[in-house]
């Protein structure tokens, strides 16, 4: 166990007191919401298409009246006028809304902020598209693949994006390559529908040596900065570390937090296990954290996933999946696959149809019970993907599921005799 100095419990008080603090600005209500965001029990927004076309509606009307007058609305006039069509794409409002839980004026403040964030960091010819890899220079993508910012390729026990930084491992030419790259890696994990839904978890990793060089109040400014002009709904902020002298970096990240935000703030001091069993307190898959018992970084899955993200940025026009979500059916071999949660549904619903029936009345009905199983799947949201040759997620036809559906529960009704309980979706 980690050992705590007595000017280190003070400098906790600061911290608690500034949550603390955050948490008494808000209503009884609020801080109930809070709660329940962070532990990921919060209901979704049902999206009706009536609700959803008088938001849109609202917010073009909220923008067109605060444009004129806004001290943000500079960029987004500017944006205006290079391309209308992108402006008013409803896709990218969507977001938008999606992230302050149709709350119109506090949309339309990120939206505009939004545009001011990209021409801050990206110039103007950047400001009417989705940034891509092809936009960041060669520094801005060496400082991308060095890690110490990831999407975890698995989402949290609430169907949450986790996105993690570890800045004692941050490297980079100048701070804009670290900005550039920041701001790409969050505006793709917004793509899916399923986190600008449930929203995302964020880790901030720092256990092991404190080096206090790389850190610097411009930075932690930048950083809220991007966080809030991107449509990024943060349910939750986990600071981990082992080093007192992080604490001086809390307590000035918090000072730049919105009230909202810090009230979502969690502090976690210990070792690498400590923290671990913290986080998984609140859900986080901790077995996907890309660091070592020994502090050392992991990178592999963060490479292969800047690898498919060429890939999928190329197929212009197709669907691109950033992380599947807990409904989405996975079709492959090993660990990861059997232990994904819709996989465990697919099985025990494979399990309950043999329960229902004896084996030798399964005859002329196998069809109709597979069926009915992938027709519950997706109506529940799922979809039955795999990863192609280039490691990009995409749907499997329907002939594929079928067969691949129809083989696992085949499997099923030979290990019915033989107490065989491994079974794989290849």
């Amino acid at each position: 166990m980690v050992e705590q100095s007595k000017s280190d419990m003070g400098s906790d008080d600061k911290i608690d007191s500034l949550i603390a603090n955050a948490l008494n600005q808000l209503s009884l209500d609020e801080r109930e919401t809070v709660y329940h965001e962070m532990h990921g029990v919060d209901e979704v927004i049902k999206e009706t298409p009536k609700f959803v076309q008088s938001s849109l509606d609202r917010l073009e009307m909220e923008l067109e009246r605060i444009k004129l007058t806004h001290r943000r609305a500079i960029a987004y006039r500017m944006a205006e006028e290079m391309s209308p069509d992108f402006v008013s794409n409803q896709t990218l409002r969507m977001k938008f809304l999606r992230c302050e839980k149709f709350d119109i004026q506090k949309t339309s403040e990120r939206f505009l902020r939004y545009f001011d964030c990209k021409l801050q960091f990206f110039g103007r010819e950047k400001l009417c598209k989705d940034i891509t890899l092809q936009d960041l220079d060669k520094d801005d993508i060496k400082a991308l693949k060095a890690g110490y910012m990831q999407i975890l390729p698995i989402r949290d026990r609430a169907g949450r994006a986790v996105w993690i930084a570890l800045p004692q491992q941050q490297t980079f030419k100048i701070p804009n390559n670290k900005y550039r790259a920041m701001f790409y890696l969050c505006e793709t994990m917004v793509e899916d529908v399923e986190t600008q839904r449930k929203g995302i978890t964020f880790v901030i990793y720092n256990v092991g040596e404190f080096v206090k060089e790389k850190y610097d109040s411009s930075g932690t400014e930048h950083t809220i900065t991007i966080q809030n002009g991107l449509p990024l709904k943060a349910c939750s902020v986990h600071y981990c570390f082992n080093d007192s002298g992080f604490r001086s970096v809390i307590n000035l990240a918090l000072r730049f937090f919105p009230e909202n935000l810090r009230s979502r703030v969690k502090v976690h001091f210990g070792t690498h296990l400590e923290c671990s069993y913290s986080l998984m307190t609140f859900g986080c898959p901790v077995h996907s954290l890309p660091v070592s018992m020994d502090g050392d970084l992991k990178r592999k899955a963060h490479l292969e996933f800047i690898k498919m993200r060429y890939q999928q940025e190329m197929r212009v026009g197709l669907p691109r999946i950033v992380v599947p979500t807990h409904d989405d059916v996975l079709f492959g071999r090993g660990k990861p696959y059997r232990q994904h949660v819709a996989n465990i549904k697919l099985h025990a619903m494979m399990e309950v149809e043999l329960k229902r029936q004896h084996t030798s009345a399964l005859t002329g009905k196998r069809l109709s019970i597979i069926e009915k199983i992938i027709e519950a799947i997706r109506s529940g949201g799922g979809r039955f993907l795999q990863q192609d040759s280039l490691g990009c997620w995409v749907e499997v036809d329907e002939k594929a599921v079928q067969e691949k559906v129809g083989r696992a529960f085949r499997t099923h009704l030979r290990n019915a005799a033989s107490g065989t309980k491994t079974i794989t979706l290849a």
